[in-house]
């Protein structure tokens, strides 16, 4: 059945593959998790070094698959109903504080065997681009989806399983582009740095680690590529309200000083670009009359 699955996805993606274009940039991320099978590592070669070999004239770089959002109908294919169903009870209806019964019951339910954590990538998937909560969810007392997925990353065993939870939370804000790209899908990743401190920093320290090892590493030769997504996701979310700064991240004395560092090394265009947007809102002080 495993050879009929790479037989079948192979010849999709090497005789179909306009029809895989249209997955957009998650197709991407699945297939780096493919690259110790021979096949989809000769694939994945062709992808990055030539791409000409898909004869699809609308295809000439893997930056342009980068840029394309995946519909959020694709991750209602990647978890069961049962699943969706139960994800959305909990975030739609479970309060913060009563939630730890319904997730030891997802986890027993979903989760139970060590074979399923690679689950809690596609969940964390869903849960940031297939569910995205109206206002009134919201501003009310209901677990926060970042609540939910803060769950998740700690409920991995597994170093490798932890760093792809990890990718699916910040994919998004790899390529971000505020014209293509929801902010509700990036949401997420910028309220769980936020909320866990001070009291969970550990967690917003690995996330802000990993954050900036993926800019620094996930594609070197389009590096500039993913520089000018990231920055373009924080400097969104700020604009739009979603945080009023970033200053608890770049500020904050119980952030480690070598993230600090390195945040304001690999964001000084941004930051800076903020900071002046911050200084041209502010009311102008009125001028006193000469007495």
């Amino acid at each position: 059945l495993k050879r009929f699955e790479i037989d079948f996805c192979i010849r999709m993606l090497r005789e179909k593959f306009g029809l895989c274009l249209k997955i957009g940039r998650d197709l991407v991320r699945i297939l780096q998790d493919l690259v110790h099978v021979p096949e989809f590592r000769s694939l994945w070669k062709d992808l990055l070094l030539n791409p000409s070999v898909f004869q699809n004239a609308a295809f000439l770089d893997i930056s342009q698959l980068y840029l394309s959002r995946t519909s959020s109908r694709y991750f209602l294919l990647r978890i069961t109903p049962e699943m969706e169903n139960q994800l959305r009870f909990l975030l739609t209806h479970v309060k913060l504080g009563n939630q730890k019964r319904y997730q030891v019951w997802f986890a027993k339910k979903f989760l139970g065997v060590p074979e399923r954590e690679t689950l809690l990538t596609d969940i964390v998937r869903f849960i940031c681009c297939g569910h995205h909560p109206p206002n009134e969810i919201i501003q009310s007392d209901i677990i926060p989806r970042w609540a939910v997925i803060g769950w998740l990353l700690k409920s991995s065993q597994r170093n490798y399983v932890e760093a792809n939870v990890k990718l699916a939370l910040f994919y998004d804000w790899l390529f971000f582009d505020e014209k293509v790209d929801n902010i509700m899908n990036i949401e997420p990743g910028i309220l769980l740095m936020i909320h866990s401190i001070p009291s969970y920093v550990d967690i917003t320290h690995a996330l802000l680690e990993f954050l900036f090892m993926l800019v620094e590493n996930y594609d070197i030769g389009r590096k500039d590529v993913i520089v000018k997504g990231v920055s373009s996701a924080f400097t969104f979310l700020v604009r739009k309200g979603v945080v009023r700064s970033l200053d608890a991240l770049t500020c904050s004395d119980v952030i480690s000083p070598f993230l600090k560092q390195l945040f304001e090394k690999i964001f000084k265009d941004m930051l800076a670009s903020l900071s002046e947007r911050a200084v041209a809102s502010l009311p102008l002080k009125p001028i006193s009359a000469p007495s």
